[in-house]
């Protein structure tokens, strides 16, 4: 076993395999320096802090002799030769599979025209990037985020709970507004500008650099730096490379497996559920990334499952915590709504239920979760 990836997905994948059975040898290749580790805190906790607290790796050097895995930190694989069924990494080693899982992930949209040089712009996708902006932002007293979807909010609360002015910048007229109904996008909306974010709606910000700091039209006085949060582009090259169908995504069946029966994608690289009918669904998801492991280990060991589980996703935002179960989709109708301090909202077709958002409202979104349609059957229906 072969895992190209050293992220949630690869770490989650391997202890599945164990966990059902698998008793061959396991290799995963990284890329990054460190061993896996969990990225949600990065724009919470670590952005915060400025440090990797215990609970972020995943795969420490116990539970890899536990497991049986072995890791190959700092190691780029360049090609996949899927005649031969080995892979090629940057050193030249030829690494021999019978099962390939990519787990590469994704790389974080940069803005033409403005660098990511790691002093006055940055993007947070790794360990390395939420401990420069930590540095960062102890001499910084004006920051702009670029970008008003998760990560982009969750990076404007930290900055601005350690004291700085932030501005939020988003080309969209709402917020989170591919993944997010008007009344949550409202809500965030609220919730940022009453914290004192300067939200800035329908704005394609593209700032100007020059010695006295970053300048944003129509603004007089420059930022001390910028934080790029656009999206996340899926690493699939390898797999296109390769041959394998891809589009912003491995295309994959509801396990993860590609139309190469040796070579699975899970993560966030991986399109799920595709068919001849739609390219599927690729969700950058911690749940999301967990289930496809267990998913593809399961299909890997030959006792496949079925994706039952309705799609999960929360957020921590100025103490606030949001959470979504189900697919928020643009075809679902508000049901009910409970304002207040701790909305909820309930959306639906027909009268049924299909996703749940609730804010600090965690018991009554869990309980719904257990109703509500696996994520294999809404992509089917979109």
């Amino acid at each position: 076993m072969v895992i190209v990836g050293a992220g949630q997905a690869a770490a989650a994948l391997a202890r599945a395999l164990r966990e059902q059975g698998f008793s061959g040898d396991i290799r995963m290749l990284g890329e990054e320096l460190e061993p896996p580790y969990e990225r949600p805190p990065l724009s919470k906790q670590v952005l915060l802090e400025g440090r990797a607290p215990d609970a972020l790796w995943l795969l420490d050097d116990d539970a890899r002799l536990a497991q049986g895995v072995t890791l190959s930190t700092s190691t780029r694989v360049r090609q996949i030769d899927r005649a031969a069924r080995e892979v090629l990494t940057d050193a030249g080693e030829a690494i021999p599979y019978e099962t390939l899982v990519l787990a590469t992930g994704g790389v974080a949209r940069r803005l033409p025209g403005l660098a990511v040089d790691g002093r006055r712009v940055f993007e947070l996708r790794t360990l390395s990037d939420a401990l420069a902006l930590h540095t960062a932002l102890r001499g910084a007293c004006r920051v702009l985020v670029i970008g008003g979807g998760w990560l982009g909010l969750e990076v404007a609360a930290a900055v601005r709970q350690q004291g700085c002015e932030v501005t939020l910048a988003e080309a969209a007229s709402r917020l989170c507004a591919r993944s997010a109904p008007p009344e949550l996008s409202e809500y965030l909306l609220a919730l940022h500008r009453d914290h004192g974010v300067d939200v800035r709606l329908g704005a394609c910000a593209l700032p100007a650099l020059g010695e006295d700091g970053l300048t944003l039209a129509p603004d007089a006085q420059p930022y001390d730096l910028a934080v790029v949060a656009i999206g996340l582009a899926a690493r699939d090259e390898l797999a296109a490379a390769a041959g394998l169908a891809t589009a912003d995504g491995v295309l994959t069946d509801c396990s993860g497996a590609t139309a190469d029966p040796d070579i699975f994608a899970i993560g966030d690289v991986a399109r799920l559920c595709a068919s001849s009918d739609g390219a599927g669904l690729r969700l950058e998801s911690w749940r999301h990334a967990e289930t496809q492991a267990r998913l593809a280990a399961a299909a890997i060991v030959g006792q496949p499952l079925g994706y039952d589980e309705p799609a999960w996703f929360w957020s921590d935002q100025f103490g606030r915590l949001i959470q979504i179960a189900g697919l928020p989709t643009p075809d679902l109708e508000l049901i009910e709504a409970e304002a207040g301090e701790k909305p909820l909202w309930r959306y639906g077709r027909g009268g049924e239920v299909e996703t749940v958002i609730g804010v600090d409202r965690a018991r009554d979104v869990r309980l719904a979760h257990r109703t509500l349609p696996s994520l294999a059957s809404r992509i089917a229906g979109l």
